[in-house]
Parts: structure tokens; C-alpha cells; sequence
């Protein structure tokens, strides 16, 4: 019985230690392709401070056009009638107006 426990954890050691082994050169491996390819740039998706996400580095680039979601829900919210979800969509059409001068006050500037 002492034998067979000693054979288990063995195998088991075995077993993880070329697991361990296997993940580490597949991230090794994974780490030159990018810096082949890319020359060390980031490899995955990157939003931009201009509204756009870039992808493999910057050798593409996509500008997503987003529906303006104010301007909906505030419409959807004057046809209801008064109750939490008008409160809740007027609170949503009018959240990225707030936000933008509540952090002109933190910077310091008046609104």
C-alpha cells in the first residue's frame, strides 16, 4: 500500500511538473511571435484616446460608430409613464453630460 501512495504522488509530480513545463514554453513561445511580429508592440486590442480601438499593434485600426444612446433614452423615457425606469433612463440620457463636468471640476475648470 506504502508503495502504490509513494507510485501516485510520483506520477502525480511527473504529471504537473510537464504540465508547468508545457505552459511556460508555450508563453515563452507565444512572447517571441510577438516580438517577432510586432516588434514587441502590444498584440491584442487597444482603445485610443481618439475614440478608436487598435488591434495587432496598430496595423489596424477600427472606429466603432456608436448610437447615441442620450438621445434614445430620453425619448423612450418622456413616453413613460412616471416611475423608476423613466428616472433611470433620464438618469442614463443625461449621465455622460454630468460625467463631463464633474471631472471639469475636479480638474479645476468651471463649467
Amino acid at each position: 500500500m506504502q508503495q502504490r501512495i509513494k507510485k501516485a504522488a510520483c506520477y502525480a509530480a511527473l504529471i504537473y511538473c510537464s504540465g508547468a513545463g508545457l505552459l511556460f514554453g508555450m508563453l515563452r513561445a507565444a512572447q517571441q511571435t510577438r516580438r517577432t511580429l510586432y516588434g514587441g508592440q502590444p498584440v491584442m486590442a487597444q482603445y485610443t484616446e481618439a475614440g478608436s480601438v487598435s488591434l495587432g499593434g496598430g496595423e489596424w485600426t477600427l472606429t466603432p460608430e456608436l448610437p447615441d444612446l442620450a438621445e434614445q433614452a430620453d425619448a423612450l423615457g418622456s413616453k413613460l409613464p412616471p416611475c423608476t425606469a423613466k428616472c433611470v433612463l433620464r438618469a442614463l440620457a443625461y449621465c455622460e453630460t454630468l460625467a463631463d463636468q464633474t471631472a471639469e471640476k475636479l480638474r479645476g475648470g468651471s463649467v
